[in-house]
């Protein structure tokens, strides 16, 4: 993806954030907390992520695109090398990624940021080893990838979470994924 695609991709997710943010104040949001269910099977393996959602370690989540669970998040002050900056600390997602739309579809670090209350977003590290996950890539159907995403943000962010914005092509706002960094 381009430099002006990635743009393009922040700044849907900053409208997407705005316009999330503003109906749920409007009670427009909801929360969702159940799965979809109108497919049992899909039930048992994953939960369909709707509206807005806080999200857990370790459970498996399906978008229209993929599956993916966090497999394990930490806070740190380094990683693989990289000493975050005075004031600022890493958040490491370990995250696993299944492609389940039918074709090769696009992925990379700009799906993924950390937010809180009344701040900027955060956006990933570009990759300092193999085991991060790439600024961007293609993933085939039914390709299964695991990568570590790693976000540095302030120290003195209020309520932070580390997030997924559901957005398609046509810019249409499925789900807001969050998950809450302690």
């Amino acid at each position: 993806m381009n430099i002006l695609g990635k743009r393009l991709v922040v700044l849907l997710v900053a409208l997407s954030m705005a316009a999330t943010l503003g109906l749920a104040g409007c009670n427009g949001g909801g929360s969702s907390d159940q799965s979809d269910s109108g497919n049992a099977m899909s039930d048992m393996m994953s939960q369909l992520v709707e509206g807005d959602v806080t999200g857990q370690v370790g459970k498996e989540y399906a978008t229209k695109w993929f599956t993916f669970t966090i497999n394990s998040m930490s806070t740190g002050s380094s990683f693989a090398g990289y000493d975050a900056i005075s004031g600022s600390k890493l958040v490491i997602a370990n995250i696993t990624i299944t492609n389940t739309y039918g074709t090769p579809q696009p992925f990379g670090t700009f799906d993924w940021f950390v937010q809180g209350e009344g701040s900027s977003q955060f956006l990933p590290m570009s990759p300092l080893n193999n085991g991060m996950m790439p600024d961007s890539f293609e993933l085939g159907s039914n390709e299964t990838v695991t990568y570590d995403v790693v976000v540095e943000f302030p120290e003195d962010t209020k309520t932070p979470y580390f997030m997924y914005v559901e957005i398609d092509e046509g810019g249409n706002v499925y789900t807001t994924f969050k998950l809450p960094i302690k």
